[in-house]
């Protein structure tokens, strides 16, 4: 992994966070674009997120050192994926320029290069046929922004093979993510969709009057939010069932969830007032705050949370020495 060649297509915000988390590995990486535009303002992002990474202790100096003086940016496909090893498509939501790019990756990039897709909502399965080895290509699917949230989902497509979801992995896995593999493609992987039924009933409760958006986000993250960036919920509702774990949960609850589930939204097309309402608490909940401050508020205490829990967990695998001795 050490000598990997990473390219990102695509220089929006998803492919300079990327791109800040592959220099911040140490990687030689290289972001591209048709739009010379574009170029300056995603190195300097990228640039921002490998120094935020240093400066709260994600990442060693060293590391983001020899990274950012590798980090380059082109618009010419033959610069920019010539050699690489590992191909990041970030482009936007856009199917037919999804293939223009594998089949454009496939063709200049090094025989044996993983071609990964960032979206989050297409099927790789019906991009990964724009490749002649399309045995290389499957999505993995970050978490925004991706150089601070750890999560990659893993998903093939059926011509995927198992061995480039290995390779997968274990790249993903040096440079600070955490993949989930998946065992086929489906719309919105595993995280989305967990979010979309979460957003679903929290966009409800505003449309019903139940609670104000300020007070629904607040209820999300100083509750369950908390607990989720711990333990998922499987593990935390097994817990809550003391020593008789997930079954006396589930034998204590399980009628109060389903009269709870019984009264959840079940529309599958947002209703069209749903951004309307939602702008209006929202103007409330930032406060004057823009985008810029609400970002830089999001990180901080993305970092702060990695930090505390990579002390817990650190201390927890340290073995306890014998005080006695």
């Amino acid at each position: 992994m050490k000598n990997t060649i990473v390219a990102v297509a695509g220089a929006g915000l998803t492919g300079a966070s990327w791109a800040g988390l592959f220099a911040a590995a140490g990687l030689e990486t290289r972001l591209y674009d048709t739009g010379a535009g574009a170029l300056p303002l995603a190195v300097e992002r990228a640039t921002r997120a490998a120094r935020f990474l240093e400066d709260h202790g994600l990442a060693r100096a060293e590391t983001v050192a020899r990274g950012l003086a590798a980090l380059s940016a082109t618009t010419d496909p033959d610069e920019a994926f010539a050699g690489a090893g590992h191909v990041q498509e970030c482009v936007r939501e856009d199917l037919a320029l999804k293939r223009e790019v594998f089949a454009l990756v496939d063709r200049l990039a090094s025989p044996d290069a993983l071609i990964c897709t960032s979206s989050s909502g297409l099927s790789i399965g019906a991009m990964q046929t724009a490749a002649t080895r399309p045995e290389r290509c499957l999505a993995a699917h970050p978490y925004n922004p991706p150089h601070l949230v750890p999560l990659v989902e893993l998903a093939p497509g059926e011509l995927t093979s198992p061995a480039a979801l290995e390779r997968a992995r274990d790249f993903y896995a040096a440079v600070g993510k955490e993949p989930v593999v998946l065992t086929r493609d489906v719309p919105g992987y595993v995280a989305n969709r967990l979010s979309a039924a979460l957003w679903r009933e929290a966009v409800e409760l505003v449309r019903r009057g139940v609670a104000s958006v300020d007070d629904i986000d607040r209820a999300v993250r100083e509750g369950p939010g908390l607990r989720w960036s711990v333990m998922g919920p499987h593990l935390l509702y097994d817990l809550g069932g003391g020593e008789q774990g997930i079954r006396g949960h589930m034998a204590h609850l399980a009628a109060t969830k389903a009269g709870m589930l019984r009264d959840l939204a079940t529309w599958t097309e947002f209703p069209p007032d749903s951004a309307d309402v939602l702008a209006r608490g929202l103007a409330d909940e930032k406060a004057g705050r823009d985008f810029d401050e609400l970002c830089g508020l999001r990180d901080e205490l993305l970092a702060a949370c990695l930090a505390a829990r990579r002390g817990v967990e650190g201390a927890a695998r340290t073995p306890t020495t014998d005080r006695g001795s």
